[in-house]
């Protein structure tokens, strides 16, 4: 898992290799029985995290929620939703385009970054980005997860 990590934002395709080895081991449980330890529960929120923010480029910093997509060839698009500051941000990610949506609420805009550029948004408002230089690319067929 910290293999994919660290590979997310310099070899994406590597990244989803590590990410789908992890899955399959936590899967198989391979370790003889961890599940009922809680084990599988961690790895597994360890791969949503992965996921989540590190494909995604999600980090708070200061008082903007930042934004730096990459998404890899195999995952063509992203949806969740997420807390920041007192709104539930729907997050909507594709090889193109991020669209964020902030539910109605009595709390003040937020802002949020995408790169260089930071946009505030409302309780109830939408804002979509293009996302330039990330071209769509389609998945790679026959993957398969590194050695060892």
């Amino acid at each position: 898992m910290v293999h994919a990590w660290v590979l997310a934002r310099i070899d994406r395709e590597r990244a989803w290799e590590f990410l789908v080895r992890a899955l399959d081991s936590d899967l198989a449980d391979g370790q003889g029985g961890t599940t009922a330890e809680g084990v599988h529960l961690g790895a597994m929120a360890g791969t949503v995290d992965l996921v989540q923010r590190c494909f995604s480029g999600m980090e708070a910093r200061g008082d903007v929620l930042w934004f730096d997509p990459a998404l890899p060839p195999e995952l063509p698009a992203l949806d969740y939703g997420v807390h920041y500051r007192g709104h539930r941000v729907e997050v909507s990610i594709t090889a193109a385009r991020l669209r964020l949506a902030v539910r109605p609420g009595a709390d003040p805009p937020i802002r949020m970054g995408l790169r260089d550029r930071v946009v505030e948004v409302a309780p109830g408002g939408t804002v979509e980005l293009d996302l330039p230089g990330r071209p769509a690319a389609p998945p790679r067929a026959g993957l398969s997860p590194p050695a060892g």
